[in-house]
């Protein structure tokens, strides 16, 4: 458990981390990642059960004075890696419906599990999916190289869908370029999220070469956005 931590774009939102500990285990490898760099998964370390996850869950909220805003998937990679990552969203929503019924349950993922039937299935019982495509060359800003149309395609499959998309400036590559939103913008027109948030840094990222960009360059994408979706909720944070 993480948290509640208070979220730019979410208010007061409990994270929950389903990955091994003292590991940083993610299918991209962003220089921008507060978490840091990838790493081995550590010595002795194992995913959580789905069993382990509930019963943190609930001994969370049963601690809390409030209850949180969001129940959220994140922490120190990607959520939907858990080998059993269906069976976890059955717990944790069976958690919130009897102590947390108000709160929702989000995710924040990279969509590359969500071409598996199950995790697809699973995402979409969710209240919210919170899925990575940022603008840049993606084996500079994500750290790998992948099909960025049919990451697109997947994401179209789990609309509604919000489209989080980090915006920064590396040594040889920059998000908010030109060239980088020419090759963004047809990909955000093919996934047709329901909406957008445009964001820079704003914790210490792995890389400390990396440069933030301006709101009022992300303002102008913003506006970009909205004139190729006119039905997509843009915000930039």
């Amino acid at each position: 458990m993480n948290g509640p931590l208070r979220s730019r774009r979410l208010g007061a939102s409990l994270g929950l981390n389903l990955l091994p500990a003292r590991s940083k285990v993610c299918s991209f490898n962003c220089p921008y990642c507060e978490c840091g760099f990838n790493t081995p998964k550590a010595d002795g370390a194992r995913w959580p059960s789905p069993d382990e996850v509930a019963h943190s869950l609930r001994r969370a909220l049963t601690r809390l004075p409030a209850r949180p805003d969001w129940i959220t998937f994140a922490g120190n990679g990607e959520p939907t890696m858990h080998p059993r990552f269906p069976v976890v969203v059955d717990r944790v929503l069976a958690v919130r419906a009897e102590l947390a019924p108000a709160a929702r349950v989000g995710i924040l993922s990279n969509g590359l599990a969500a071409v598996t039937p199950a995790v697809r299935d699973a995402l979409l019982r969710l209240d919210a999916r919170m899925m990575k495509l940022d603008p840049g060359p993606m084996e500079r800003v994500n750290g790998v190289q992948y099909d960025g149309e049919r990451v697109a395609d997947h994401y179209r499959a789990l609309r509604p869908c919000i489209v989080q998309a980090m915006v920064a400036k590396g040594a040889d590559w920059d998000g908010s370029s030109a060239a980088s939103m020419a090759a963004w913008l047809p990909l955000l027109m093919r996934a047709d999220p329901g909406a957008v948030h445009l964001y820079s840094l704003a914790r210490a990222p792995a890389d400390p070469m990396l440069q933030n960009v301006p709101r009022e360059r992300l303002e102008e994408m913003a506006n970009a956005v909205r004139k190729a979706l006119p039905q997509c909720v843009v915000e930039v944070f």
